[in-house]
């Protein structure tokens, strides 16, 4: 592709200086249109940032040209006035979580100092046969592994247990050093058993 705009480049820089024999007013035009696509041409072929344009010049710019006019067709031309969205891509999911069968718990607009509140929402694990029952909050650190998360990373949500007085699930890594280290309370997950379930 790029051999073949160099050789592009060339038959229209000769075929635009011919037309200067004639003296019309339309090789001025020409000759700026032509040289200015050679050297946009150029620069694609030389810059290191995009691997299309660099592949393709000039018209690797499309792609981005493209790119940029989707949102403003689809806007037009596709959607109904019921269905836009806001152009800036979300960092989370893209479904519609306002749709019927999606939960949430919105903030309250007139919050209400929790520490004055004494209100501990918990709930126990296991009833009077059970050896150790547990008093659970409800709200818990999900199961993350250690294999997918660093050290440090284990040992704040440990700590972040242990400040808020609730579970740290391990996860199927099962429990490293960095679990226990902070002293958060450890929900040891078995799971599978995929990663080995074992003592010391």
């Amino acid at each position: 592709m790029r051999k073949g705009f160099i050789i592009s480049a060339v038959i229209a820089l000769i075929g635009t200086f011919l037309l200067g024999w004639y003296a019309s007013a339309w090789w001025y035009v020409t000759t700026a249109a032509v040289a200015g696509l050679t050297v946009m041409g150029i620069n694609d072929m030389i810059q290191t940032r995009h691997s299309i344009m660099r592949t393709y010049p000039v018209v690797g710019r499309m792609r981005y040209w493209m790119e940029a006019l989707r949102p403003k067709m689809y806007q037009y031309f596709v959607e109904s006035d019921i269905d836009g969205r806001p152009d800036t891509m979300p960092f989370g999911t893209q479904l519609d979580v306002y749709e019927e069968g999606y939960e949430w718990m919105s903030h309250s607009i007139a919050p209400k100092d929790f520490h004055k509140l004494n209100h501990n929402p918990r709930m126990t694990v296991g009833n009077k046969d059970c050896k150790q029952p547990y008093s659970a909050s409800i709200f818990n650190v999900s199961a993350m592994s250690f294999g997918s998360l660093s050290s440090n990373a284990i040992e704040a949500l440990n700590g972040g247990a242990k400040i808020g007085n609730f579970a740290h699930n391990t996860g199927e890594g099962g429990i490293s050093p960095y679990h226990i280290k902070q002293g958060g309370d450890i929900i040891w997950q078995i799971g599978t058993g995929y990663f080995g379930c074992r003592d010391d």
